[in-house]
Parts: C-alpha cells; sequence; structure tokens
C-alpha cells in the first residue's frame, strides 16, 4: 500500500498480500470466487483454490470487517462510491457504513460518514467521527435505529454474499467471527 501503482486485477494478490482488486472495489457485492471466475473466463488467468469465505462472502465485507485499517478505509470510501453503487446495489450498504462509524480508526469513521450521507435518508447526517467511545457508540445506535425504521425498503432483497438477512440483520455468526478476525495492527498509511 505504499504506491500509487495501478495494476491488472488480480485474485492472487487480494490474498496473498491483503490487496484489494479493481473488479471488487466495483462490484462489492461479490466474492473473490466470482472475480477469479471472470479472470479466468476473460483473461485465462489461473483458477484459485479459495478458502470457503472466499467463495461465500463478499470480498469487500470481509475487507470492512476483518481488514487492517487501510482495507477498511478503502472499503468504507468505496462503499460511497457512486458507480459502485449503482454496480452492487445501495440497501445492503447501510449496516457496514453505520458499523464503521464506531471504527477504531478516525480516518475509517470519516469515509463512513462521507460514504452514509451520500445514501437516501443521510445526507444530513450529523456526526462527530473523532468523539469519544461513547458518543461514537450513540451515533452509531441513532444511524442504525433511521435507517431501520425509516430508511430500509422492507422489500429489499439481500444477497447471501452480503450476509445480511431477509430483514437487513446480519447473520451474526459469521458477522461476530469475522470480526473477531480484524487486522487491528497499528498502521501507517503515508500517502
Amino acid at each position: 500500500m505504499r504506491s500509487h501503482q495501478v495494476s491488472s486485477p488480480t485474485v492472487r494478490e487480494s490474498t496473498a498480500y491483503g490487496r484489494p482488486n479493481a473488479c471488487n472495489l466495483c462490484h462489492l457485492d461479490q466474492t473473490l470466487a466470482w472475480t477469479a471466475e471472470k479472470l479466468h473466463a476473460w483473461y485465462n488467468q489461473p483458477m484459485a483454490d479459495l478458502p470457503r469465505d472466499d467463495q461465500t462472502i463478499s470480498a469487500a465485507v470481509q475487507w470492512i470487517l476483518k481488514g487492517d485499517a487501510g482495507q477498511r478505509v478503502l472499503m468504507a470510501w468505496g462503499f460511497g462510491w457512486e458507480s459502485a453503487q449503482e454496480i452492487a446495489g445501495r440497501d445492503w450498504l447501510y449496516p457496514y457504513l453505520i458499523y464503521s462509524l464506531t471504527d477504531p480508526y478516525a480516518a475509517v469513521r470519516f469515509d463512513a460518514w462521507k460514504s452514509l450521507q451520500t445514501l437516501p435518508g443521510f445526507p444530513n447526517f450529523s456526526f462527530n467521527y473523532t468523539a469519544t467511545d461513547p458518543v461514537l457508540s450513540e451515533a452509531a445506535t441513532r444511524a442504525y435505529e433511521k435507517w431501520l425504521q425509516g430508511v430500509r425498503n422492507p422489500n429489499a432483497v439481500y444477497r447471501p454474499e452480503t450476509l445480511l438477512d431477509s430483514n437487513g440483520r446480519w447473520r451474526q455468526d459469521i458477522f461476530q467471527r469475522l470480526r473477531t478476525e480484524r487486522d487491528d495492527k497499528r498502521i501507517l498509511l503515508a500517502e
């Protein structure tokens, strides 16, 4: 993560080095297995032998829940990118951005807040990304209730790769496991 180098997307870079690939930065709701299949079909890249999570859970969901701070901030920003929202849908993004309002890194919280403001119902949502933990938790609770009670589309259908059930709630067993796997090492991005 030390450069602005642009390279052709590969699943290998994502699995070996944790570098998010361009395919999954637009197709936020897709798995690394989906990306591997597309890259194999289109560019004859070798198929990767992927663990179950990479076959069943969106790469972006994994990066925002268990990635390091660099991956999490990139996903928090990417969830607000209009092109990605059009491709992957918007309804399922709310819980992840709201959850990220309590991230240990202020940069992740800031990008999650700015991305949340791009979604219907939240353009004027006030939030202090440098507040204390109790204030951050209160804001996240307020945002979640606002989404759940007034903004959430009751007819929305959530793809299983997003880990949301038919009510827009996390599949708790997998969500909790991924949260405990979060890479909390201290990170400094010099860019």
